[in-house]
């Protein structure tokens, strides 16, 4: 009879071949570069509310803003001393500052709220949340909110800015973009429904070749599918030129690896995008 001591050692060398064997037996996306190879919050389908996210970038700006007034208020003897309307000068500008925080979240809240449509164009919001998406996530760890399911919540916001824009729909064609870990039925699938909505779609390894497509087809929208890692990384880079509806896929088997989409999901983007659904 096989012995095993306290430590569990002939599991523990089982598991780490498991996780070995699981890292090899596909390829990873340079998002996935940091997977140890085991199932976890990263497989199945991420569900998380766009208010986590909202919640958490209002929290980081509030937090920047904090850190800006700290540091009026030490330097404000200083300032006073060269001149008082210098001082007044810095204040004015914090106080600038801390409106139009106020106004980008108004910006970003009414849509997601309403549903209404705002008069102004969402393209500098768009940018604007980018820009603190990395903070918003470092942030959110340190509350026990992983980056998977901040960045869930994230595309939840930018799909909601999106549907609330005023999109172009005749100056190119939509484009869908779909990662090569799909399983080839799903991607018979999402072709089926392209063809009925008279969509390019394409199957891209990388985001690499993803801006060469979007360069060479100039498309006026684009349905992306890919994990949220992936999705976040093409949001920063494409959204703000470039109405881009996200949408994450399944990991049953964990990443890379034959993923699924919910087909209902690329269809209701579709018919946002359709020539035929004005607004």
């Amino acid at each position: 009879m096989e012995h095993t001591d306290d430590n569990h050692g002939p599991t523990q060398a089982a598991s780490g071949e498991d996780t070995a064997q699981s890292k090899k037996d596909r390829r990873l996306g340079d998002e996935w570069a940091d997977w140890d190879g085991t199932r976890g919050e990263g497989e199945g389908v991420l569900d998380e509310d766009r208010r986590v996210f909202i919640g958490f970038a209002c929290l980081s700006l509030l937090g920047l803003i904090t850190i800006g007034a700290l540091f009026f208020y030490m330097i404000y003897p200083r300032l006073e001393g060269w001149h008082h309307y210098l001082a007044r000068g810095v204040l004015g500008l914090l106080a600038a500052a801390c409106g139009l925080v106020l106004f980008w979240f108004i910006t970003i809240s009414l849509p997601l709220v309403t549903g209404i449509r705002l008069p102004w164009r969402m393209e500098p919001v768009q940018k604007t949340l980018n820009l603190i998406v990395p903070l918003t996530i470092k942030l959110g760890a340190k509350f026990g909110i992983s980056r998977d399911r901040m960045s869930n919540s994230f595309i939840k916001v930018s799909n909601a800015l999106v549907r609330s824009a005023r999109l172009n729909k005749d100056s190119g064609p939509l484009m869908i973009l779909l990662p090569r870990c799909l399983t080839a039925e799903t991607r018979r699938k999402v072709q089926a429904l392209a063809e009925r909505y008279g969509s390019l779609v394409y199957t891209v390894p990388g985001g690499e070749l993803a801006r060469k497509l979007i360069r060479d087809h100039r498309p006026s929208r684009i349905i992306a599918v890919a994990c949220e890692r992936d999705l976040v990384s093409g949001i920063q880079d494409v959204a703000p030129v470039i109405p881009t509806y996200a949408v994450p896929n399944c990991r049953p088997e964990g990443p890379c690896k034959n993923t699924l989409v919910d087909l209902g999901r690329i269809e209701e983007a579709l018919i946002l995008f359709s020539p035929s659904t004005r607004g």
